[in-house]
Protein backbone atom coordinates (compact mmCIF):
# COMPACT_ATOMS: atom_id res chain seq x y z
CA UNK A 1 0.00 0.00 0.00
CA UNK A 2 2.93 2.45 0.69
CA UNK A 3 4.37 1.58 -2.61
CA UNK A 4 1.58 2.41 -4.55
CA UNK A 5 0.75 5.90 -2.61
CA UNK A 6 4.44 6.62 -3.15
CA UNK A 7 4.27 5.76 -6.52
CA UNK A 8 0.81 8.17 -7.12
CA UNK A 9 2.65 10.89 -5.72
CA UNK A 10 5.83 10.44 -8.41
CA UNK A 11 2.88 10.49 -11.21
CA UNK A 12 1.33 13.96 -9.65
CA UNK A 13 4.56 15.53 -9.50
CA UNK A 14 5.47 14.75 -13.33
CA UNK A 15 2.37 15.54 -14.76
CA UNK A 16 2.68 18.88 -13.17
CA UNK A 17 6.55 19.34 -14.24
CA UNK A 18 5.09 18.33 -17.77
CA UNK A 19 2.32 20.86 -17.16
CA UNK A 20 4.58 24.10 -16.46
CA UNK A 21 7.00 22.72 -19.00
CA UNK A 22 4.31 22.75 -21.77
CA UNK A 23 3.13 26.24 -20.11
CA UNK A 24 6.50 27.70 -20.79
CA UNK A 25 7.05 26.10 -24.32
CA UNK A 26 3.93 28.02 -25.01
CA UNK A 27 4.69 31.46 -23.40
CA UNK A 28 8.53 31.18 -24.39
CA UNK A 29 9.13 34.18 -26.84
CA UNK A 30 5.51 36.27 -26.84
CA UNK A 31 5.18 39.73 -24.71
CA UNK A 32 2.93 41.99 -25.99
CA UNK A 33 2.17 45.40 -24.08
CA UNK A 34 -0.39 47.73 -23.88
CA UNK A 35 -0.04 51.88 -23.15
CA UNK A 36 -2.66 54.65 -23.07
CA UNK A 37 -0.56 57.00 -25.48
CA UNK A 38 -3.13 59.72 -25.47
CA UNK A 39 -5.75 61.56 -23.72
CA UNK A 40 -7.59 64.72 -25.90
CA UNK A 41 -8.44 66.54 -24.69
CA UNK A 42 -6.27 66.58 -21.40
CA UNK A 43 -8.91 68.23 -19.20
CA UNK A 44 -12.57 66.93 -19.57
CA UNK A 45 -15.62 68.38 -18.96
CA UNK A 46 -19.23 67.47 -17.91
CA UNK A 47 -20.90 66.34 -21.40
CA UNK A 48 -17.55 66.75 -23.54
CA UNK A 49 -16.22 64.41 -26.19
CA UNK A 50 -12.72 62.99 -25.36
CA UNK A 51 -10.42 60.63 -27.13
CA UNK A 52 -7.98 57.70 -25.87
CA UNK A 53 -5.48 56.41 -28.14
CA UNK A 54 -3.81 53.10 -27.11
CA UNK A 55 -0.39 51.53 -28.17
CA UNK A 56 -0.12 47.89 -28.69
CA UNK A 57 3.57 46.67 -29.25
CA UNK A 58 5.06 43.34 -29.79
CA UNK A 59 8.10 43.01 -27.48
CA UNK A 60 8.58 39.26 -28.20
CA UNK A 61 10.29 37.18 -30.42
CA UNK A 62 7.52 35.06 -31.83
CA UNK A 63 4.25 36.89 -33.46
CA UNK A 64 1.01 36.00 -31.43
CA UNK A 65 -1.54 34.48 -33.71
CA UNK A 66 -4.48 36.95 -32.13
CA UNK A 67 -4.50 40.15 -29.79
CA UNK A 68 -7.58 41.30 -27.92
CA UNK A 69 -7.60 44.84 -25.72
CA UNK A 70 -10.61 44.89 -23.78
CA UNK A 71 -12.43 47.61 -21.39
CA UNK A 72 -13.62 45.85 -18.43
CA UNK A 73 -16.56 47.15 -16.89
CA UNK A 74 -16.53 51.41 -17.95
CA UNK A 75 -18.03 53.59 -15.46
CA UNK A 76 -21.87 54.16 -16.21
CA UNK A 77 -20.97 58.08 -17.27
CA UNK A 78 -19.57 57.82 -20.04
CA UNK A 79 -20.35 56.61 -23.42
CA UNK A 80 -18.19 54.35 -25.88
CA UNK A 81 -18.91 54.47 -29.40
CA UNK A 82 -16.04 51.74 -30.25
CA UNK A 83 -17.04 47.89 -28.78
CA UNK A 84 -15.47 46.91 -25.25
CA UNK A 85 -12.81 44.20 -27.05
CA UNK A 86 -11.42 45.36 -30.19
CA UNK A 87 -9.14 42.77 -31.68
CA UNK A 88 -5.88 44.35 -32.82
CA UNK A 89 -4.68 43.72 -36.46
CA UNK A 90 -1.97 40.95 -36.76
CA UNK A 91 1.52 42.25 -35.16
CA UNK A 92 3.31 41.04 -38.42
CA UNK A 93 6.79 41.32 -36.94
CA UNK A 94 8.99 41.65 -33.54
CA UNK A 95 8.75 45.49 -32.19
CA UNK A 96 5.57 46.11 -34.76
CA UNK A 97 3.28 48.52 -32.94
CA UNK A 98 -0.72 48.60 -33.48
CA UNK A 99 -2.64 51.65 -32.43
CA UNK A 100 -6.06 52.43 -32.21
CA UNK A 101 -8.65 55.09 -30.78
CA UNK A 102 -11.22 55.19 -27.97
CA UNK A 103 -14.46 57.78 -28.78
CA UNK A 104 -15.63 58.44 -25.53
CA UNK A 105 -18.32 61.27 -23.49
CA UNK A 106 -19.09 61.71 -20.10
CA UNK A 107 -22.46 61.91 -20.23
CA UNK A 108 -24.83 65.06 -18.52
CA UNK A 109 -24.90 63.46 -15.31
CA UNK A 110 -21.48 62.99 -14.36
CA UNK A 111 -19.38 64.05 -11.40
CA UNK A 112 -15.91 65.69 -10.91
CA UNK A 113 -13.17 63.58 -10.59
CA UNK A 114 -11.07 60.72 -11.50
CA UNK A 115 -12.73 57.80 -13.00
CA UNK A 116 -10.17 54.96 -13.55
CA UNK A 117 -11.24 51.87 -16.28
CA UNK A 118 -9.82 48.62 -15.76
CA UNK A 119 -8.38 47.06 -19.20
CA UNK A 120 -7.42 43.40 -19.99
CA UNK A 121 -5.30 42.44 -23.00
CA UNK A 122 -4.75 39.25 -23.98
CA UNK A 123 -2.55 37.45 -26.77
CA UNK A 124 -0.91 34.13 -28.04
CA UNK A 125 -2.35 31.35 -30.20
CA UNK A 126 -4.37 28.76 -28.16
CA UNK A 127 -3.49 29.58 -25.13
CA UNK A 128 -3.65 33.12 -24.54
CA UNK A 129 -2.10 35.16 -21.99
CA UNK A 130 -3.66 37.71 -20.07
CA UNK A 131 -2.24 41.29 -18.62
CA UNK A 132 -4.13 43.55 -17.22
CA UNK A 133 -3.93 47.65 -16.76
CA UNK A 134 -5.83 50.72 -15.77
CA UNK A 135 -6.95 53.99 -17.64
CA UNK A 136 -7.35 57.18 -15.37
CA UNK A 137 -9.79 59.76 -17.08
CA UNK A 138 -9.85 63.05 -14.97
CA UNK A 139 -13.16 65.00 -15.55
CA UNK A 140 -13.23 68.54 -14.19
CA UNK A 141 -16.31 71.05 -13.53
CA UNK A 142 -17.33 74.22 -13.03
CA UNK A 143 -18.60 75.08 -9.58
CA UNK A 144 -22.12 77.37 -8.59
CA UNK A 145 -21.90 79.72 -5.62
CA UNK A 146 -24.99 81.31 -4.22
CA UNK A 147 -26.00 84.06 -2.00
CA UNK A 148 -28.72 86.52 -1.15
CA UNK A 149 -28.00 89.68 -2.97
CA UNK A 150 -30.86 91.87 -1.28
CA UNK A 151 -33.87 91.22 0.66
CA UNK A 152 -37.03 93.40 0.11
CA UNK A 153 -40.74 93.17 1.81
CA UNK A 154 -44.06 94.59 0.56
CA UNK A 155 -44.70 97.00 2.12
CA UNK A 156 -41.87 98.42 2.98
CA UNK A 157 -42.43 98.99 6.57
CA UNK A 158 -45.31 95.77 7.93
CA UNK A 159 -47.02 96.16 11.03
CA UNK A 160 -48.77 93.54 12.79
CA UNK A 161 -51.76 92.02 10.51
CA UNK A 162 -50.51 93.07 7.17
CA UNK A 163 -50.03 90.92 4.21
CA UNK A 164 -46.17 90.80 3.49
CA UNK A 165 -44.62 89.77 0.41
CA UNK A 166 -40.56 89.13 1.34
CA UNK A 167 -38.88 88.68 -1.73
CA UNK A 168 -35.31 87.37 -1.47
CA UNK A 169 -33.13 87.60 -5.05
CA UNK A 170 -30.73 84.74 -5.35
CA UNK A 171 -27.62 85.53 -7.01
CA UNK A 172 -24.69 82.84 -8.55
CA UNK A 173 -21.65 84.85 -8.82
CA UNK A 174 -19.85 81.11 -9.51
CA UNK A 175 -18.48 79.88 -13.05
CA UNK A 176 -21.26 76.59 -12.89
CA UNK A 177 -24.70 76.65 -13.41
CA UNK A 178 -27.16 75.87 -10.39
CA UNK A 179 -29.42 73.60 -10.98
CA UNK A 180 -32.87 72.89 -9.22
CA UNK A 181 -32.56 75.37 -6.98
CA UNK A 182 -35.40 76.12 -3.89
CA UNK A 183 -34.83 78.33 -1.25
CA UNK A 184 -36.61 77.62 1.90
CA UNK A 185 -37.60 80.55 4.16
CA UNK A 186 -38.62 79.46 8.34
CA UNK A 187 -40.29 82.35 9.39
CA UNK A 188 -42.80 82.06 12.25
CA UNK A 189 -45.83 83.30 10.45
CA UNK A 190 -48.91 81.80 8.48
CA UNK A 191 -47.75 81.58 4.51
CA UNK A 192 -45.16 80.75 2.09
CA UNK A 193 -42.44 79.09 3.27
CA UNK A 194 -41.01 77.60 -0.39
CA UNK A 195 -40.05 79.09 -3.33
CA UNK A 196 -39.05 77.43 -6.25
CA UNK A 197 -36.25 79.51 -8.77
CA UNK A 198 -34.77 76.31 -10.79
CA UNK A 199 -31.87 77.39 -12.78
CA UNK A 200 -29.33 80.12 -12.49
CA UNK A 201 -26.32 80.77 -15.26
CA UNK A 202 -23.20 82.42 -14.01
CA UNK A 203 -24.37 85.84 -13.20
CA UNK A 204 -27.60 85.59 -13.09
CA UNK A 205 -29.78 86.42 -10.51
CA UNK A 206 -33.53 85.43 -9.56
CA UNK A 207 -35.96 86.13 -7.10
CA UNK A 208 -37.59 83.74 -4.17
CA UNK A 209 -40.86 85.15 -3.18
CA UNK A 210 -42.73 84.43 0.13
CA UNK A 211 -46.21 85.65 1.45
CA UNK A 212 -47.45 85.36 4.71
CA UNK A 213 -49.19 87.39 7.17
CA UNK A 214 -47.68 89.14 10.23
CA UNK A 215 -49.69 88.14 12.76
CA UNK A 216 -47.10 89.14 15.60
CA UNK A 217 -45.03 92.13 15.91
CA UNK A 218 -40.77 92.38 16.83
CA UNK A 219 -37.68 91.91 14.81
CA UNK A 220 -37.06 87.99 14.12
CA UNK A 221 -33.72 86.22 12.40
CA UNK A 222 -35.47 83.88 9.95
CA UNK A 223 -33.13 80.74 8.84
CA UNK A 224 -33.40 80.25 5.29
CA UNK A 225 -31.85 77.56 3.16
CA UNK A 226 -30.84 76.94 -0.02
CA UNK A 227 -30.63 73.78 -2.06
CA UNK A 228 -29.31 73.07 -5.56
CA UNK A 229 -27.33 70.74 -8.02
CA UNK A 230 -23.92 71.90 -9.84
CA UNK A 231 -21.33 69.67 -11.52
CA UNK A 232 -20.31 68.71 -8.08
CA UNK A 233 -23.09 67.19 -7.05
CA UNK A 234 -26.23 68.31 -4.57
CA UNK A 235 -24.98 71.06 -2.51
CA UNK A 236 -26.91 73.19 0.44
CA UNK A 237 -26.20 76.36 1.54
CA UNK A 238 -27.85 77.82 5.13
CA UNK A 239 -27.74 81.06 6.07
CA UNK A 240 -30.03 83.83 7.60
CA UNK A 241 -31.39 87.25 7.35
CA UNK A 242 -33.76 89.27 9.59
CA UNK A 243 -37.09 91.41 9.24
CA UNK A 244 -38.77 94.07 11.43
CA UNK A 245 -42.72 94.01 11.87
CA UNK A 246 -43.70 96.77 13.49
CA UNK A 247 -46.59 97.14 16.21
CA UNK A 248 -49.88 97.61 14.85
CA UNK A 249 -51.28 101.20 15.43
CA UNK A 250 -53.97 102.00 17.55
CA UNK A 251 -56.64 104.43 16.65
CA UNK A 252 -55.08 107.91 18.26
CA UNK A 253 -51.91 107.26 16.54
CA UNK A 254 -53.93 106.56 13.04
CA UNK A 255 -54.79 110.04 13.87
CA UNK A 256 -52.18 111.71 14.94
CA UNK A 257 -50.19 110.09 11.79
CA UNK A 258 -53.00 111.70 9.77
CA UNK A 259 -52.63 114.91 11.27
CA UNK A 260 -48.59 115.14 10.89
CA UNK A 261 -49.23 113.99 6.75
CA UNK A 262 -51.62 117.36 6.96
CA UNK A 263 -49.39 119.38 8.94
CA UNK A 264 -46.82 118.71 6.53
CA UNK A 265 -48.82 119.52 3.55
CA UNK A 266 -50.07 122.62 4.73
CA UNK A 267 -46.63 123.67 5.67
CA UNK A 268 -45.80 122.91 1.78
CA UNK A 269 -48.17 124.71 0.32
CA UNK A 270 -47.26 127.91 2.63
CA UNK A 271 -43.65 127.53 1.57
CA UNK A 272 -45.25 127.65 -1.82
CA UNK A 273 -47.34 130.59 -1.86
CA UNK A 274 -44.60 132.37 0.55
CA UNK A 275 -41.58 131.79 -1.77
CA UNK A 276 -43.73 132.61 -5.07
CA UNK A 277 -44.83 135.83 -3.16
CA UNK A 278 -41.71 136.98 -2.51
CA UNK A 279 -40.35 136.15 -6.63
CA UNK A 280 -43.05 138.18 -7.56
CA UNK A 281 -42.25 141.50 -5.17
CA UNK A 282 -38.56 140.98 -6.10
CA UNK A 283 -39.10 140.69 -9.57
CA UNK A 284 -41.61 144.18 -9.73
CA UNK A 285 -39.19 145.93 -7.87
CA UNK A 286 -36.36 144.92 -10.42
CA UNK A 287 -39.07 146.28 -13.15
CA UNK A 288 -39.85 149.66 -11.36
CA UNK A 289 -36.05 150.12 -11.20
CA UNK A 290 -35.44 149.54 -14.70
CA UNK A 291 -38.92 152.01 -15.25
CA UNK A 292 -37.36 155.00 -13.21
CA UNK A 293 -33.99 154.82 -14.83
CA UNK A 294 -35.41 155.07 -18.27
CA UNK A 295 -37.56 157.52 -17.04
CA UNK A 296 -34.41 160.16 -16.36
CA UNK A 297 -32.51 158.78 -19.12
CA UNK A 298 -35.46 161.02 -21.44
CA UNK A 299 -35.04 163.92 -19.33
CA UNK A 300 -31.67 164.18 -19.09
CA UNK A 301 -31.60 163.71 -23.50
CA UNK A 302 -34.76 166.55 -23.37
CA UNK A 303 -32.38 168.97 -21.73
Amino acid sequence: MKINNNLKYVFLIVLLIMFFSNISAITKGYCVEAEVSDISPSSIGIGEEFTVGVQIENCGDVVPEVVFFELINPPSDMTIKEPLKIEVPKLVYSNSERYFVYHMKTTNNAKAGTYVIKTKLSYGDDFLLEKFYEIEINVIAEEAELNIASVKTNPILPYEGDIVELTLRIENFGDGVANSLKVYSSHPFQGVKESFIGTLDPNEDGPAIFTFVADKYGEFEIPIKLTYKDDFGEKEINTSIIIVILEKQGIFGKILFGLIILLIIIWAIYYYFKTKKSKDTIIQQLLTGVHETSKKSLKRIKR
